[in-house]
């Protein structure tokens, strides 16, 4: 990754001594155009899917003001400065293929570094997707999976998709998964602040450094899932208003009037 930041803004300056930066900040791009609405999706969509993988990184962190910095600095670079550098870039040639910016202006060693980026940037996927997929299975089915076997499988089903022009639809991935995650994060907000269920006991447990066993809580819980499943729904279907917030909304309302009303739900405590 440092590589690459290096070829972007060696790129970036090479640019600048040939075009004038207002007039690309100011250019109507080329491409297909979206909404509003459509592009607060799609940019929701990315960021709770890192939201949900951050985890799985910052625990090495010694401390919380290391997870604190490390998330900030990642944003600050990452989602602002590189990003809005590429886009000019991307704006000043007239494409937003990556291999062929790379290619044209830094030679093979922008194509090394889109490689290497990408090969870092996928172990960190199936880093975070195979530990999701093996704590839900092992959640639910009380069954611990390989994650050797795990990884290997969701490599070839990420290699194949993309084989298939998976790419090509990338937009419209982020706009699903800007409906699909804010309810899951609408739901542990509302049970965390909210409801405070099961406080107690997490309490208890956190001083010993363990987790409530089974019987302590529930092992699935059915009325978030249900709040989940109509909150992205409504937020695929329903056009008024941003759908990301749309869903996020009506699943975190529907999980907390239905938990205050199902006599087997947890109480405030």
């Amino acid at each position: 990754m440092p590589l690459f930041c290096v070829v972007v803004a060696w790129i970036f300056f090479l640019l600048v001594k040939d075009h004038n930066i207002s007039n690309l900040i100011t250019t109507i791009p080329s491409g297909t155009a979206i909404s509003i609405t459509a592009g607060i999706t799609a940019v929701a969509g990315g960021c709770m899917t890192s939201a949900f993988s951050t985890p799985d990184i910052s625990r090495y962190c010694q401390s919380g003001k290391h997870v604190f910095w490390m998330t900030l600095i990642s944003i600050l670079i990452g989602e602002f400065i590189v990003n809005g550098i590429s886009i000019l870039i991307a704006h000043a040639l007239d494409t937003d293929d990556v291999v062929t910016i790379m290619g044209q202006t830094a030679g093979w060693i922008g194509l090394l570094s889109v490689i290497l980026s990408a090969l870092k940037i996928n172990d960190l996927n199936l880093y975070s997707s195979s530990l999701g997929i093996a704590n839900a299975i092992e959640g639910v089915i009380g069954k611990k999976l390989s994650y050797s076997y795990l990884t290997i499988m969701l490599g070839i089903l990420g290699t194949t998709l993309s084989v298939l022009g998976m790419l090509d639809r990338f937009v419209d991935f982020l706009v699903f998964l800007g409906v699909l995650f804010p309810p899951i994060i609408g739901v542990i907000l509302i049970d965390y602040y909210m409801l405070k269920t099961s406080r107690k006991i997490l309490d208890k447990t956190r001083e010993k450094g363990l987790l409530p066993d089974d019987t302590s809580t529930p092992l699935i819980g059915w009325t978030a899932i249900l709040a989940c499943v109509i909150g992205s729904f409504v937020g695929a279907t329903v056009e008024l208003g941003i759908p990301s917030l749309n869903s996020l909304l009506v699943a975190s309302i529907i999980y907390w009037v239905v938990s205050i009303f199902n006599k087997g739900s947890p109480q405030k405590t």
